[in-house]
């Protein structure tokens, strides 16, 4: 059984973006764009903040009442499109209900679209999503070969389960889509290699839904009781060969992976100059 230490590995990657860092002309400028006052965005900013504090990366916060309108923060994107100091640009999800999401992420420049968020509204895009990036990495460091393995993408989601199954499709020998609701999930589970699971239900994949030997990543966040749970079931854990625990799994790495995107539009800019 082996585990997937993100904070290790966010580490890691962020030591080495901070040498990249100093080795460019241009310093990177990372903008993000918040509307309303969630509290779970509040803290993954905070995450992001840090994290790019500690590379060498400038940060922009731009904040917004729930009450601004789509236009106005459409106007920001534009701003922040034009400005040639800006490296990448990014909006913090949820946004209002009353937004038109689409909208809102096609204004955003593909060449700073850092988030990906262009790539999960499936229109074009210079960047994968930081997350899926992150679930990747993990794949990779199993050892798992993905061109050998049944996979099964458990959630439909935007952010997450959407872009990561149109990542896999021809990658894989088999992949599987499924959800929360999805009738009899184990049928979708019992014999795939690797499981992918982002619906944010707490435990909702156990032991008797997976086989000995099993890759699990897990990329599902919830609290319960005050502390973050995720999909998976910690009684899994003794059955799989690899697995991403929560907290300290995907998460520190999808942080990283977001400044490795802003990193690389920098030396883009760089060398258009």
């Amino acid at each position: 059984m082996n585990i997937f230490d993100g904070r290790k590995i966010r580490d890691q990657i962020v030591e080495e973006l901070a040498l990249k860092v100093t080795a460019l002309s241009l310093r990177p400028v990372l903008a993000v764009v918040w509307v309303g006052d969630d509290f779970a965005s509040a803290r993954y900013i905070e995450a992001k903040q840090r994290a790019a504090e500690k590379i060498g990366i400038h940060f922009d916060l731009y904040k917004y009442s729930e009450n601004a309108t789509l236009h106005e923060v459409k106007e920001r994107i534009t701003e922040l499109n034009n400005d040639e100091k800006v490296s990448g640009v990014m909006v913090q999800l949820p946004v209002p209900k009353n937004f038109d999401l689409n909208d809102l992420v096609n204004t955003i420049d593909p060449a700073k679209d850092i988030d990906g968020l262009r790539y999960c509204s499936e229109i074009s895009c210079n960047f994968r999503p930081p997350v899926t990036l992150s679930i990747m990495e993990a794949i990779r460091q199993s050892g798992v070969e993905l061109s050998s393995s049944r996979v099964t993408v458990i959630g439909k989601g935007y952010l997450v389960g959407a872009p990561m199954a149109r990542i896999l499709e021809n990658q894989v020998v088999e992949l599987r889509v499924a959800d929360s609701n999805t009738p009899y999930l184990g049928t979708m589970t019992l014999d795939a290699d690797i499981i992918i699971s982002a619906t944010g239900r707490a435990g909702i994949i156990k032991p008797n839904m997976i086989k000995n030997g099993v890759v699990l990543i897990d990329a599902g966040t919830t609290e319960v009781g005050g502390k973050l749970a995720g999909d998976v079931s910690q009684n899994c854990y003794a059955k799989a060969f690899y697995y991403t625990p929560v907290p300290g799994g995907i998460g520190p790495v999808t942080v990283a992976m977001l400044m490795q995107n802003v990193v690389f539009a920098t030396q883009i800019q760089q060398n258009n100059e």
